[in-house]
């Protein structure tokens, strides 16, 4: 871990392999954080776009195909990871996380709605929708996809449903 100095303002940093072709998002919420740049001059990263539209809290936008899905500001967005512009927004299950596994985007809000999605650029699309008894906090894991299972947790329970597809 190296550190930085900037202005009065420390900033600590990983090194990271990319490749020429690999593209990365920075999200910044909080005030006065920046992204931080290598001395070096091995690695040079521009900024292709800014805006307000993906900014996430306690979750991360997955990337399906040229599409970011992910809630800012409590709001499911798709945008177009290239230019920037949001295809559409809904407010789903309420502010909360999402994977994408099986061609789907499995999304639960912090109040215990789970939603099935699928990610389509052109419009939210909910193919279902149920919701996990909770406790007295907001639920902020996020699901977990593994071997046919979902897994949900919230404060106190774990929940595992079969959502293997049948033939």
């Amino acid at each position: 871990m190296r550190s930085l100095s900037q202005g009065g303002s420390q900033t600590s940093f990983t090194r990271t392999s990319l490749t020429p072709s690999t593209s990365a998002i920075a999200s910044r919420t909080w005030p006065g954080s920046s992204p931080a740049t290598g001395q070096d001059g091995a690695v040079r990263a521009s900024e292709v776009y800014f805006n307000r539209d993906m900014r996430n809290h306690y979750t991360t936008s997955v990337l399906v195909g040229d599409y970011l899905y992910g809630f800012s500001s409590g709001i499911l967005t798709a945008m177009d990871f290239l230019t920037g512009k949001v295809a559409w927004r809904d407010r789903s299950v309420g502010k909360g996380n999402c994977i994408y596994a099986e061609a789907r985007l499995y999304c639960m809000g912090e109040d215990g709605v789970v939603g099935l999605i699928e990610p389509k650029p052109a419009a939210y699309a909910e193919k279902s929708r149920f919701e996990i008894s909770r406790g007295s906090y907001p639920t902020w894991t996020p699901p977990v996809v593994a071997n046919g299972r979902l897994y949900l947790r919230e404060q106190d329970n774990l929940y595992s449903y079969d959502v293997k597809r049948s033939n």
